[in-house]
C-alpha cells in the first residue's frame, strides 16, 4: 500500500489526462496552462485541496517535467517545496524553488512554473481582501492600495520557519484528522496563518511593523482579558479585541505579550485549559478527555494533553480519574 500523500482526504485528482487536471486546477485558479515539456512523458497528476474560509491549502504532483502558468488571482500565495525541483518567473524575475526557498506571489501576479518529473509542492493561499483588512486591523493604518510581496523570501528568518513550521502543522491535522476538528480551532489557525504570513514575507506594508508600538492603558489590557474570559468557547480575533480595548491590535498585541508574558492568543488557550481542567474535576459517566478537548476548542487531544500536563503537572485523564475529590489549584495566567 503507497504511503498517503498530504491532504489526500480533500482529492480533486488522481490521473493521467491531461484535460483532467486542467479541469482540476481551474477549480483553484482561473484558466490555468499546462504543457508536457517532453511529450513522451507520462503524466500521473495528484491534486488536493482543502480550503477554510479565508486560507486554502493544496498538494501537487504531476510525475512528468512540466510547464505551468497561472494568470492573475485574487488571493496571495506561498509555495513550498517538499521535493524535486522547480523554476518559477514572477513579475520578470527567475527563482529555483527548493526546500530551503519558498516563492511568494502577490494579489494580481501571473506565475511561470517548470517542473520536473520528482517535483512535489504545498501551497497556501490567502484572500486578498481578508490579507489586507487583517493588515490594517494589526496596524491601525488603512491601506491605500494593494499588498506587494517581495516574491523571494529569507527562510531563515525565524518569522519565515514560524510561518512554514505552523502551515505544515496545519497541513498534517487536517490530513489525518478522521473527525472533524472544532471550528473554533480553524478559524483562529487561520488568523494566525495571516498574521504569520504578513510577519513573514516583506511586502510594501512591512515598514507598518517596524514602528515603536505605543502603550497600552492598564485597564485597556483589563477589559481585553475579561473579553477572552467571557467568550472562551468562541474563537477570538485580534480585532476583536483591539475594538473592545480601543487600541490598535499592534499595540494591544505588544502591551498584552509585555505585561502577561504571552500574546492573546495565547492566553486564551490557557483559559480553554482551565475550563477543561474544570469539566474533567467535574464529570459525569459519558466524559471523556476527547470530549473535553473539543468541547474547550482542542482540535488535536495529543497537544492538549501536552498543554495539560505543562499548565498542570499531570495527565488529563489523571484529574478525570479523580473527578469531584481533585483541587482545581491555582490558574495558569
Amino acid at each position: 500500500m503507497k504511503p498517503a500523500r498530504p491532504l489526500d482526504r480533500f482529492s480533486l485528482v488522481n490521473t493521467s489526462n491531461l484535460d483532467e487536471t486542467l479541469a482540476a486546477l481551474t477549480q483553484i485558479y482561473a484558466k490555468p496552462l499546462l504543457q508536457l515539456v517532453d511529450r513522451g512523458q507520462a503524466l500521473h497528476a495528484r491534486l488536493n485541496h482543502c480550503q477554510l474560509r479565508y486560507i486554502g491549502l493544496s498538494y501537487g504532483s504531476y510525475a512528468a517535467d512540466i510547464h505551468m502558468r497561472f494568470p492573475e488571482t485574487n488571493f496571495a500565495s506561498q509555495i513550498f517545496s517538499i521535493a524535486g525541483k522547480s523554476e518559477a518567473e514572477i513579475d520578470g524575475a527567475s527563482i529555483s524553488i527548493s526546500s530551503n526557498c519558498s516563492v511568494v506571489i502577490s494579489p494580481g501576479e501571473a506565475l511561470r512554473v517548470t517542473n520536473d518529473a520528482e517535483y512535489e509542492r504545498l501551497v497556501l493561499t490567502i484572500d486578498s481582501t481578508a490579507l489586507t483588512d487583517k493588515l490594517s486591523a494589526i496596524t491601525g493604518v488603512i491601506c491605500g492600495g494593494p499588498l506587494k510581496f517581495s516574491p523571494l523570501q529569507n527562510s531563515e528568518a525565524s518569522a519565515a520557519k514560524t510561518l512554514r513550521n505552523h502551515f505544515l502543522f496545519l497541513v498534517d491535522k487536517l490530513s489525518a484528522s478522521t473527525l472533524p476538528i472544532p471550528n473554533v480551532v480553524l478559524a483562529e489557525f487561520e488568523q494566525t496563518i495571516m498574521v504569520m504570513f504578513l510577519y513573514a514575507n516583506r511586502h510594501n506594508y512591512s515598514y507598518l511593523f517596524e514602528r515603536p508600538a505605543s502603550d497600552v492603558a492598564h485597564w485597556q489590557l483589563c477589559r481585553a482579558k475579561e473579553y477572552i474570559e467571557a467568550n472562551w468557547r468562541r474563537a477570538i480575533t485580534l480585532e476583536e479585541l483591539a475594538k473592545v480595548a480601543g487600541v490598535s491590535a499592534f499595540s494591544l498585541f505588544r502591551s498584552f505579550r509585555k505585561s502577561h508574558g504571552v500574546s492573546p492568543m495565547d492566553f486564551a488557550r490557557k483559559v480553554r485549559l482551565c475550563r477543561a481542567r474544570e469539566l474533567l474535576q467535574r464529570p459525569d459517566a459519558a466524559t471523556t478527555v476527547a470530549d473535553v478537548a473539543a468541547t474547550c476548542g482542542f482540535g488535536d487531544v495529543g497537544q492538549f494533553a501536552d498543554d495539560y500536563v505543562q499548565s498542570f503537572g499531570e495527565h488529563p485523564s489523571q484529574t478525570l480519574g479523580r473527578g469531584e475529590g481533585n483541587g482545581a489549584g491555582a490558574a495558569p495566567y
